[in-house]
């Protein structure tokens, strides 16, 4: 069993702070705690800096104790600070982006691979079409009445009210229903396919070195890449370069695991501009001394389903032993059947589970892998840690 492990944290395009993320933790130990009858202590965050935060964690049974230290790596700031851009340079850069996601055919593929995502992505441009379309005509409502030998002054005044209309909804609209998000998102995507953040270059480069000095230093039973959303590229592309940067990375030191869940891998890797996600990708896989596992969910549809990252393919329903191994798990299996209810349209909540506590247990569990004493490969095999955990939550000879 684990005594001893260290997490990496990569979050997607979220502008969730260190300490929001510990919050969020806290409340799925909670969960942890009293569907598997374990105990845990989690400390507050204790080292921060701009690239990295962390805070230490010890979860416990009856016959067993695991050592956590949770290091979250950063990108929050550069998320926010795309947040700030203004309405007009989101318009145009997220236009300039759905024009090459067009011209380029990765929209189609998109449709191919989860028809599901690419609604996702069009979805911000529906809506800006549908309130021009609201605004053109209130606006046309209002000028109606004017005569029609002032048909140069209706023009103008039609114009003038449709503008006002457009520019007081979207900045009224756009925060609340996620709209500038996810505009901010598609073009991020983008500027990096690229080239165009060098400062998220730099980070991955940071992310890296992170990775590789942790694992030189040997110090721990196991080492997890947790990569959550748009983050599960940016694990990949890290922990390649880390490959690269230490060639003896994978033969030495402690057992290094890659989870990806809610990824959006293909995102970059479905665009002809992604060679360095899809190049990265293949050299993870083929790394065999490096774990890597994938969960998919049918009711997150801010991802991937049944999509290989790797070949880029659709896959079959038994497809759980290639590289990485895809896990197809059910959303509603995790949660009490009134929330799932509740929150089944939400699309955020869905896509936001696999970092959340369950109500239940399930073959997936965000805490059993990250903080539980199973070994990666057994805490993410086809049947989870259900057989494993008795009901005081002491663990039994694990399987191999």
């Amino acid at each position: 069993m684990i005594q001893r492990r260290h997490v990496f944290h990569i979050g997607g395009y979220d502008p969730i702070t260190p300490e929001e993320q510990v919050e969020r933790l806290r409340r799925s130990l909670s969960s942890f705690e009293k569907i598997w009858g374990a105990s845990s202590r989690l400390s507050e965050i204790s080292n921060a800096s701009a690239i990295n935060a962390s805070c230490n964690l010890e979860a416990w049974g009856p016959n067993w104790k695991t050592c956590i230290t949770f290091e979250m790596l950063r990108w929050d700031d550069l998320i926010r600070r795309d947040s700030g851009v203004g309405m007009v340079p989101r318009l145009v850069q997220s236009t300039v982006a759905l024009f090459d996601f067009i011209l380029t055919g990765t929209i189609f593929r998109y449709a191919i691979a989860s028809w599901k995502y690419a609604l996702f992505f069009l979805f911000p441009y529906c809506c800006l079409l549908l309130i021009a379309l609201c605004s053109a005509g209130l606006s046309y409502l209002v000028v109606r009445p004017i005569p029609a030998t002032f048909w140069v002054e209706q023009l103008l005044l039609g114009i003038f009210l449709s503008l006002a209309i457009f520019i007081s909804a979207v900045l009224w609209i756009g925060p609340k229903r996620r709209i500038n998000h996810i505009l901010d998102d598609a073009i991020f995507s983008h500027q990096f396919l690229y080239g165009q953040r060098s400062e998220v270059d730099e980070r991955l480069n940071d992310f890296a070195a992170v990775i590789s000095r942790k694992a030189r230093a040997a110090d721990v039973d196991e080492i997890l890449i947790v990569g959550h959303s748009l983050g599960a590229a940016l694990s990949i592309a890290a922990v390649a370069r880390a490959l690269k940067l230490d060639p003896l990375l994978e033969t030495r030191g402690p057992k290094l695991c890659i989870l990806t869940i809610g990824a959006t891998i293909p995102k970059f890797s479905l665009h002809p501009m992604g060679n360095q996600i899809r190049e990265a990708a293949q050299l993870v896989a083929g790394t065999p001394a490096v774990g890597w596992v994938e969960y998919q969910a049918r009711d997150d549809a801010i991802s991937f389903y049944r999509f290989d990252p790797v070949t880029l393919k659709r896959i079959g329903r038994d497809h759980s032993e290639g590289r990485p191994k895809i896990r197809r798990v059910q959303i509603h299996s995790m949660v009490d059947p009134i929330r799932f209810r509740r929150h089944r349209f939400n699309f955020m909540q869905m896509h936001y589970q696999f970092l959340m506590g369950n109500d239940r247990r399930s073959v997936y569990d965000y805490c059993v892998i990250t903080c539980g004493p199973l070994e990666f490969n057994v805490a993410t095999s086809p049947s989870g840690a259900v057989e494993l955990f008795e009901a005081n939550g002491s663990v039994m000879t694990a399987r191999n």
